[in-house]
């Protein structure tokens, strides 16, 4: 049978070496969290970058009263809807810009009727589907909307 001096020194060695790997192991926890986020930094900068070339883009169309100027746009709305808006977009970005897609012409129109007002709701709920993806990627509250403009557009 152990004394109590003979426990005390047994805990005395234990103790100091439990509380060092726990603080190992916290520090190791944190390291690995904080390689996590710094890993996530540039796809949520790009899917930042690229959702708000959507909605600027899908704007012009809905606007834009310049021929040449709209033609840019619409160039620049299908490269983003072939190519890299689909590597950041979520199911609802998806399918805003799939009705977008059913509205705006694949190919040069020789003169469009501008403003194309036809597509500003559209327009306008793409923009709200990149408001909630981002709101979810970034962590960050956005009070709801009225809506307003919906409404008036319709």
């Amino acid at each position: 049978m152990k004394s109590g001096s003979e426990r005390r020194m047994n805990l005395s060695v234990v103790i100091p070496w439990v509380l060092t790997l726990v603080t190992a192991g916290v520090g190791i926890l944190e390291f690995a969290v904080q390689q996590q986020q710094a890993n996530r930094q540039p796809f949520l900068q790009k899917q930042l970058e690229l959702c708000f070339q959507a909605t600027e883009t899908t704007g012009r169309l809905a606007s834009e009263t310049n021929p040449v100027e709209w033609e840019k746009a619409r160039i620049t709305f299908w490269r983003l809807y072939w190519g890299p808006l689909s590597v950041v977009e979520d199911r609802a970005v998806e399918g805003a810009m799939v009705k977008l897609g059913r509205l705006v012409p694949d190919h040069a129109v020789s003169s469009p009727q501008l403003p194309m007002k036809s597509l500003g709701v559209p327009s306008y709920e793409l923009a709200h589907a990149v408001r909630q993806l981002v709101s979810a990627s970034w962590k960050v509250y956005l009070p709801p909307l009225q809506e307003k403009r919906q409404e008036e557009a319709r």
